[in-house]
């Protein structure tokens, strides 16, 4: 078994401005034909060391530059030099984000830019997966199709008693840009993230269910790492947990703790810190959330918990992946991990755990607590 610590910040505060506008022809819109759609994307660089392209599904991420190289393999017939000097197209060029994604689709843009867009804003939450492990949440970017990731609250707070007062503008949300450089590409080959888009993309064989399965519980982790709600990124991540380990009927408060345990139970820390009571809380926690709308019981500590969770069951499943290639392989280890438990087998002592299961221990600063 493997117990290492990880840690890893890294932050950009690029503030820039995009102007957008979509300007519509009625009569195009319902013409059926095969289209090629450029969809400008915030928050997201690529560079060299990934080729300037990365593909999730069936949308492939790009840079403008590259784009001009290799506008005919996407089916784009004019040059981006000649639809730039366009003024038809002005608005969307000028100025344009450096990273754009494509997809091309069959059908009348009236009935189709739906499914488009939600195939693109499917992929950049599952590239926001990516930045599980890879930095503290608190640092997080948000890829998007929309410029929305930063806005500015301001305040003035005024002192009842004398003259005293403050007043303040700050940003608030993912100021961040997600770079997909070097130091990315690098960590992501030691984890989970570039073997999941294998298995996304069918470049890894899984049971299709499992595929799909992986594929929700990817989205909805890039959707809590995404976020700024605190309660909503909590329940994000108990759903993408439940996702990736429970079936229907389970009982979820019995088998959940039970199925990370054959997992991560063999390390200090699952009696040390008490795991087990630990993650029965945090289901507590989500029962009251979801039956009552009660979030006052969560906090930042709980959230982070739930990242760490997450990403060990990533790790050691994605990286065992021939053993796990249905969700049911995972029930049946659980519960073989379990039967050695009842033979006084425990531990490192396991017959069934792979040698190979990692644990990762986030080290959290006080900084952290305070800032997501």
């Amino acid at each position: 078994m493997i117990k290492k610590n990880y840690n890893r910040n890294s932050i950009n505060t690029d503030k820039r401005i995009v102007y957008s506008c979509q300007v519509e022809n009625t009569s195009v819109q319902d013409i059926s034909d095969q289209w090629v759609y450029i969809i400008p994307i915030s928050g997201l660089i690529l560079t060299n060391d990934i080729n300037n392209e990365f593909i999730i599904n069936r949308v492939t991420f790009i840079t403008v530059k590259k784009l001009i190289r290799v506008r005919k393999r996407f089916g784009i017939r004019k040059k981006i030099s000649e639809l730039r000097s366009d003024r038809t197209f002005d608005l969307f060029f000028n100025p344009l984000e450096p990273t754009v994604a494509i997809v091309r689709h069959g059908g009348k843009p009236s009935e189709i830019t739906t499914k488009v867009t939600r195939l693109v804003i499917e992929a950049l939450e599952i590239l926001a997966t990516s930045q599980l492990g890879y930095s503290k949440r608190r640092f997080n970017s948000f890829p998007s199709v929309l410029d929305v990731r930063v806005s500015s609250m301001k305040y003035l707070c005024l002192s009842e008693n004398n003259d005293s007062s403050l007043i303040s503008k700050n940003l608030v949300g993912k100021i961040g840009i997600l770079v997909l450089d070097e130091e990315w590409k690098n960590w992501q080959k030691k984890f989970f993230f570039l073997d999941l888009i294998r298995i996304i993309n069918k470049k890894l064989q899984v049971d299709d269910l499992w595929r799909i399965n992986l594929y929700r519980a990817a989205r909805l982790i890039g959707q809590s790492l995404s976020s700024n709600n605190i309660a909503y990124s909590f329940l994000l991540n108990m759903i993408a947990i439940e996702a990736l380990l429970t079936k229907q009927y389970d009982k979820y408060r019995e088998e959940l703790p039970n199925r990370i345990e054959a997992f991560i139970g063999w390390v200090g820390y699952w009696d040390e810190s008490n795991y087990k009571d630990q993650i029965n809380n945090l289901y507590t926690k989500r029962c009251q959330y979801v039956h009552d709308g009660n979030e006052s019981n969560i906090e930042i500590k709980d959230l982070l918990f739930t990242d760490d969770i997450i990403f060990n069951m990533l790790v050691n499943i994605i990286r065992h992946i021939n053993l796990f290639k249905r969700k049911e392989d995972i029930i049946s280890f659980a519960e073989k991990v379990s039967a050695e438990h009842l033979l006084g087998i425990v531990g490192r002592k396991s017959k069934i755990r792979p040698k190979t299961l990692s644990f990762f221990n986030r080290m959290y600063t006080d900084e952290d607590y305070k800032k997501i």
